[in-house]
């Protein structure tokens, strides 16, 4: 095993998720697999427990990432050592917007090379609170201080070859008899759309759930239902294969970045903070 493998292992270990590890580290999802089944053939046990396409850490998985852990920590705090000035990292936890981190992060990144940006999902989130957090409002402000980042349009998409895909515009209540395609039932643009076609005087009926967007627009292009989605996010990769149509009453949901309240900025977060604030003015 060597140095790459382990921090890829890192990385889907605290993520839990193989395609979320995959766009962090702007590779394949089949190397992740790959990756992940060599260390398992290597180490002679699974780390992992799967079931279908989503996995979950396992007891051996969590003791060798205690290892991995501190053998990498002990590495990076070598390597930072060298390094003029020390940076410290940043862990960020992402509710919302986690399309926009495969483009934001590695973008700050180039910028401030010095500066680590890691994520803190699943198990990890538990054990160490994170610097940041990408949230979609409303926000409990006991809690939490907050910047705006954007405002972004909840819009329809459909594929193209579906019978509304050339109306300019819908109402979202004729939309009721449609087979929806959304996020899990706790993913908070699923509970911001949920409310929206209660709004609206219907439940929407789920006939699939997808865990990312990428999962949730190929669900789309094949025809299997239709979906609301962020406009932004959706533009982010936009397909031939489908249509993106404003409702009539032009819902938004507006993306923010959290850090605990009375919490003191560090200098570095402070760049990371005026940073994204500006990536998303840009956008």
């Amino acid at each position: 095993m060597n140095l790459l493998e382990l921090r890829y292992f890192r990385t889907a270990a605290k993520l839990e998720n193989f395609s979320k590890t995959a766009e962090h580290h702007l590779i394949p999802q089949s190397a992740v697999s790959i990756t992940i089944k060599k260390l398992e053939t290597e180490l002679g046990c699974e780390l992992f427990d799967r079931s279908g396409k989503n996995i979950r850490l396992n007891e051996n998985g969590k003791r060798f990432l205690a290892t991995v852990d501190q053998s990498l920590s002990i590495l990076d705090e070598g390597i930072n050592s060298l390094r003029k000035p020390y940076v410290k990292g940043i862990g960020i936890n992402i509710q919302s917007g986690i399309h926009f981190m495969t483009y934001l992060v590695p973008d700050f990144e180039k910028i401030y090379p010095g500066i680590r940006i890691f994520f803190l999902q699943g198990n990890a989130i538990k054990n160490k609170e994170a610097d940041f957090t990408f949230f979609q409002l409303p926000i409990d402000t006991n809690k939490y201080e907050y910047c705006e980042l954007m405002d972004d349009e909840i819009m329809v998409a459909l594929p193209k070859s579906h019978n509304l895909s050339g109306k300019k515009s819908l109402d979202l209540k004729s939309l009721s008899h449609e087979a929806f395609i959304a996020y899990d039932p706790l993913n908070q643009l699923r509970i911001y759309t949920d409310s929206l076609c209660k709004n609206s005087g219907f439940e929407p009926n789920i006939a699939f759930e997808a865990d990312d967007m990428k999962s949730l627009r190929s669900m789309v292009e094949a025809g299997l239902g239709i979906a609301l989605v962020p406009s932004a996010s959706w533009r982010q990769s936009m397909s031939g294969y489908t249509a993106l149509i404003p409702l009539k009453s032009h819902p938004t949901r507006i993306l923010a970045l959290a850090y605990r309240k009375g919490k003191k900025l560090s200098n570095e977060e402070k760049l990371f903070m005026d940073f994204t604030v500006t990536w998303f003015k840009n956008l």
